[in-house]
C-alpha cells in the first residue's frame, strides 16, 4: 500500500524478517519512508532475506517504476532467488532510470552478472561493455576488463569484427614502372598494368565456437568472411577508363577445426588446424584451398617463449588454364619481454611451392622483427613491424635466368586506447612496402594508411 512518501508494509510482507522483528510487530502495519524502505529492501538482501526484499521493492515501484535503487535491489533479489530472467529485466530498467554515468555502470554490472548465471555469455558480454563505456574510474574499468576476461573464457562462442579504410596508393598490385625490358626488348605498360591509386574499404567477420573443452584440450569450430574493395581516385579513372575499383576486390571465406592441447612433456600447448576456403578475386572464384598445420609452443622463461610450427597446403587455380600447388611451411619464432616490458619478437617462415604450372614453383624465405611499447605514447599503444623476403622462381617466361624478388615492408600501427565506446577505440596503421625484382615488370610500390576499429579487451 502507498500512503503519501511513505511505504505502508502490510504483516505478510513483514513476517518474512522472521526473528529480526519482535512479535507483535508480526501482526502490525508498519509505515516506513521511502528512505527507510530502500535500507530495509538492501539489509533483507545483504541477510539473504530475498522475498522479502521483493515484497518491500514491489511497494517501491508501485510508486515510481522507475525507482533505480528498488530496481536494484529487485535485481539483487532475483538473483539470490535464482530467477535471473527476471533480474536482468530489472537490471536493464535500473540502466535507462539511472541518473548518472556511475548509476549506469553499476546497473550494466548486475545484468551481466544475471545474464551470465542464466549461461547467456554473449549477452553479459554486451552488458559487460555497456558497464565499461559507463565507467569513468579507471580502477572500475580494470575490474571489469578482468570480468570481460573471465566471461570470454566461459563463453564457446566468439565474435570479432574489424573494419579498416584507407588510400592506398597501389591498389592493383601493378609495377612501379612505366615501361619495362622482356628479353632485351622494351616495353611500354598500359595505364591499368601500372600502379592505381584509390581509397580502400575492408571487413572483415570472424566466429569460433567452443565444440569441445576438458582440461587437456580445447577444441572449436571456425568460419572466417573478409572482403575489401577500391575507390578509384580521380587520377585512376583518367588513366584506365575501363577499368573500376571493384574490378580488384578481393574476398575470402574460411572454415576452420581447430585444437590446442597440452601434453605433460611440453611447456606450451601444442595446436593442429584444419582449414578448408576459397578466394575471390573481381568478384570471381579465384583460388580454393586446404590445409593442415601443426605448431608446438615453447616456454622457455618467465619472459621468453618460442614456438615452431609446419604447415601443408594445397592449392586450386579456378581461373583459365588452372592449376594445381602444393605449399610446404616451416617456421619458428621467438619473443621476449624486455626489462620495461617492452616486447621484441622474431619470426622466420621458409616456404616450397610446387605447382603443375613451371613458372609458379617458387621458394621463400621470409624474416620479421616486430616490436611493441609496454606504455602509450602520447596516449596510443604502438607496435612496429619490418619484415624481409625474398622468393625465387625457377623458371619464367620473362628472363632465362628465372625470376627473383626481394620484398621489404614496414609498418606500424596505433591504437588510441584513450578513446574508447564499448571496450573499442580507433586504430590507424601505416604500411609501405617495395619490392625489387630482375624483371622489371615485378618491381613494385605500395603504400597505405588504415584507419579501423579495435577492440581493447
Amino acid at each position: 500500500m502507498l500512503h503519501g512518501t511513505r511505504v505502508i508494509l502490510a504483516a505478510c510482507v513483514l513476517a518474512g524478517l522472521g526473528a529480526a522483528l519482535p512479535a507483535q510487530a508480526k501482526e502490525q502495519t508498519v509505515t516506513l519512508t521511502i528512505g527507510e524502505a530502500r535500507l530495509l529492501a538492501a539489509n533483507a538482501n545483504a541477510a539473504g532475506q530475498y522475498g522479502l526484499a521483493l515484497g518491500i521493492t514491489e511497494g517501491l515501484l508501485k510508486r515510481d517504476a522507475r525507482d533505480y535503487l528498488a530496481l536494484m535491489q529487485t535485481a539483487s533479489a532475483d538473483i539470490g532467488l535464482g530467477r535471473y530472467g527476471a533480474a536482468a529485466t530489472a537490471a536493464r530498467q535500473a540502466f535507462h532510470a539511472a541518473r548518472n554515468r556511475a548509476e549506469r555502470a553499476n546497473a550494466a554490472r548486475i545484468a551481466a552478472s544475471a545474464q551470465f548465471r542464466a549461461k547467456h555469455f554473449s549477452r553479459a558480454e554486451i552488458w559487460l561493455r555497456r558497464a565499461f563505456n559507463a565507467a569513468d574510474d579507471g580502477a572500475l574499468k580494470n575490474v571489469l576488463r578482468r570480468e570481460f576476461a573471465l566471461v570470454r573464457q566461459e563463453n564457446p562462442l566468439s565474435v570479432t569484427l574489424n573494419f579498416s579504410i584507407a588510400p592506398n596508393n597501389n591498389i592493383n598490385n601493378g609495377s612501379s614502372s612505366k615501361t619495362i625490358t622482356i628479353w632485351n626488348l622494351p616495353f611500354v605498360l598500359s595505364p591499368d598494368a601500372r600502379a592505381l591509386s584509390g581509397t580502400e574499404a575492408a571487413l572483415s567477420i570472424g566466429v569460433k565456437y567452443r565444440i569441445s573443452q576438458s582440461q587437456v584440450q580445447q577444441t572449436h569450430l571456425g568460419f572466417t568472411l573478409y572482403g575489401r574493395t577500391y575507390r578509384f581516385s580521380a587520377a585512376s579513372r583518367a588513366a584506365a577508363p575501363t577499368k573500376k575499383g571493384s574490378d580488384y576486390a578481393f574476398a575470402m571465406a574460411e572454415l576452420s577445426l581447430t585444437q590446442n592441447r597440452r601434453f605433460a612433456a611440453m611447456s606450451a600447448p601444442t595446436s593442429f588446424s584444419l582449414v578448408a576456403g576459397q578466394y575471390w578475386y573481381g568478384g570471381k572464384p579465384y583460388i580454393a584451398y586446404a590445409r593442415a598445420g601443426i605448431a608446438q609452443g615453447f616456454s622457455l622463461s618467465d619472459r621468453t617463449g618460442a614456438n615452431l610450427r609446419l604447415g601443408y597446403e594445397v592449392q586450386s587455380l579456378k581461373t583459365s588454364g588452372g592449376s594445381l600447388s602444393r605449399l610446404l611451411t616451416l617456421g619458428g619464432g621467438i619473443n621476449h619481454a624486455l626489462a620495461n616490458n617492452d616486447r621484441v619478437s622474431l619470426d622466420v617462415q621458409l616456404s616450397r611451392t610446387n605447382s603443375q604450372d613451371v613458372t609458379a614453383r617458387n621458394t621463400a624465405t621470409r624474416l620479421q622483427l616486430s616490436y611493441s611499447f609496454a606504455k602509450p605514447i602520447w596516449g596510443t599503444q604502438l607496435l612496429l613491424n619490418l619484415s624481409a623476403e625474398k622468393r625465387d622462381y625457377a623458371k619464367s617466361i620473362y628472363d632465362i635466368s628465372g625470376r627473383h624478388d626481394l620484398t621489404v615492408t614496414a609498418g606500424a600501427n596505433l591504437l588510441f586506447s584513450n578513446v574508447s565506446y564499448y571496450g573499442f577505440s580507433p586504430s590507424l596503421s601505416l604500411e609501405t612496402s617495395r619490392t625489387n625484382s630482375n624483371i622489371s615488370l615485378f618491381r613494385r610500390e605500395s603504400t597505405a594508411v588504415r584507419l579501423g576499429v579495435q577492440s581493447t579487451f
